[in-house]
């Protein structure tokens, strides 16, 4: 009896993940026919390169949340090695083109009170969370009920940072600093790599004095997601990021909604406006946001994982929607989250995105001690 009651809940399940193999291949053919026909070949591409990269995350577990919590909770500094040698194989590829001005120009953000504000917000948001800002979406993909709570407060968080934003950079902020040596590639470069590769290798060397080894997979899909990084560098003219295409959607739902939000500063700043304005096929952030949601669905389905993690507790579901807002508002004062600030940041030769990892840390800790509290047991 036990055995024919299980037989018919595994076939259920392989129901349900071809029927979603299904959808989301229509998804995907739909979305990929829009896309063609607004942004024509490139915007394409990109869409491919995010559905790589929501593959990619999933299959590898590629987290931030997780990894930033391992290192606070347990000391294992290996994630965070793997998340500098990201940013140093992608510094590779932005450093040059960036200072020889090839078309493609890296991520350098001012150096403000919002950034440090913003930043520490979104560390608290990801572990409130269980994921980060591309964690989020490659959760989502795959089915986390978690992540259902937590995208739209992602979502409505980052309306509210568009709308906190301007205030709070007039409390004082720097120009943008990038390290290096002006008018000298490789001395700029030769900065850079010491600085990123330098501290990866600290933070793997003080694994292997603890008697933690290397993870081969890591390791092979670091590099693979850096090489997907960096073509979206080349083709797009700008690093990856995620939040800014939250930010779109959530202003657009605004104005459906009948909300004056284009009279706001944000939205009145040449990028933003123009983004409100045109097809949000033509957002790149969008772009590789909903490549990545469908990119990690179709692995689920094809991988028989969709949606098979139980339903949270409601305190943790409460707790993903307060971590979506808050990494909403905190990435928009931040001006991005872990990979647009961080890796995009640090690979740019950008201060910001030093800084932003400082004090997302200092956040992460924050929201570590505040897990327990919605249910969270940490081991």
């Amino acid at each position: 009896m036990l055995t024919s009651t299980h037989n018919k809940q595994i076939g259920i399940s392989i129901k349900r993940d071809n029927l979603m193999l299904i959808l989301l291949c229509i998804a995907a053919l739909v979305v990929a026919g829009l896309v063609s026909l607004d942004t024509g070949r490139d915007g394409v591409i990109l869409l491919f390169l995010g559905g790589i990269l929501g593959a990619l995350f999933l299959y590898f577990q590629y987290g931030f949340a997780s990894g930033w919590r391992q290192l606070i909770t347990h000391g294992d500094t290996r994630p965070i090695g793997y998340h500098f040698l990201l940013a140093g194989l992608c510094s590779l590829v932005f450093l040059p083109y960036h200072y020889l001005g090839l078309g493609a120009f890296g991520s350098i953000a001012p150096i403000s009170i919002s950034l440090i504000i913003g930043s520490f917000i979104f560390g608290i948001g990801m572990q409130l969370a269980n994921g980060c800002g591309s964690g989020v979406l490659f959760s989502y993909g795959g089915g986390s009920a978690r992540m259902v709570f937590a995208l739209p407060g992602f979502v409505f968080g980052s309306v509210l940072g568009s709308l906190a934003l301007p205030p709070v950079l007039a409390w004082g902020a720097l120009n943008p600093v990038a390290i290096g040596i002006p008018q000298s590639l490789l001395g700029t470069l030769l900065i850079n790599f010491i600085l990123i590769f330098g501290l990866m290798g600290v933070f793997f060397l003080i694994a292997y004095k603890k008697g933690r080894s290397l993870s081969v997979k890591w390791l092979v899909g670091t590099a693979i997601i850096a090489i997907i990084c960096s073509l979206v560098f080349i083709i797009s003219g700008h690093p990856w990021g995620i939040t800014f295409g939250f930010t779109v959607w959530g202003g657009k739902l605004a104005l459906l909604a009948g909300m004056p939000i284009d009279q706001a500063e944000f939205w009145q700043w040449s990028g933003p406006a123009l983004a409100l304005k045109q097809s949000v096929f033509a957002d790149v952030s969008s772009l590789m946001d909903f490549g990545m949601i469908i990119g990690a669905g179709l692995l689920a389905c094809i991988s028989s994982s969709f949606a098979k993690q139980p339903w949270p507790p409601r305190r943790q579901l409460l707790a993903a929607v307060i971590g979506g807002i808050l990494m909403g508002i905190g990435a928009r004062l931040a001006f991005g989250c872990n990979i647009g600030a961080f890796i995009a940041g640090v690979s740019s030769g950008s201060l910001h995105g030093w800084l932003w990892a400082i004090f997302a840390l200092i956040g992460s800790w924050i929201g570590i001690k505040m897990r327990p509290f919605f249910g969270f047991q940490d081991r």
